[in-house]
């Protein structure tokens, strides 16, 4: 189930090339698509990153993160929370509509929340 979600959202996403469900450890749980790099390492690097920003953002009482972006020059990686110790990245071009990035996320969220109930 977990990894249909995951082609499910990189097909949804036009652009986006792969995507990879991550734990609190940085361990994969689950991944897809065509990509050029070692997803798994930059999965778990950028799981770090987002456990610090959201420290960071709860200790300056800013709100909870919904999402972060990194733009670089081969593309954009979303980040985005789906439970306290999860988080799901989407690797795209940097031409891709973030907007509707964002809508596919949300709609995966939802479903990976429920499998891993």
């Amino acid at each position: 189930m977990l990894d249909q979600i995951i082609a499910d959202l990189i097909t949804s996403v036009r652009g986006a090339s792969a995507a990879i469900f991550v734990d609190g450890d940085g361990e994969a749980i689950a991944q897809g698509g065509d990509a050029k790099k070692d997803i798994k390492l930059v999965g778990a690097w950028k799981e770090i990153h987002l456990d610090r920003i959201k420290d960071i953002t709860g200790r300056l009482g800013l709100g909870s993160v919904k999402a972060v972006l990194f733009s670089l020059d081969e593309g954009n990686e979303l980040i985005v929370p789906v439970e306290p110790d999860y988080c799901l990245i989407l690797f795209m071009s940097p031409y891709t509509d973030i907007r509707l990035a964002m809508t596919e996320l949300d709609k995966a969220i939802v479903l990976l929340q429920k499998d891993i109930e």
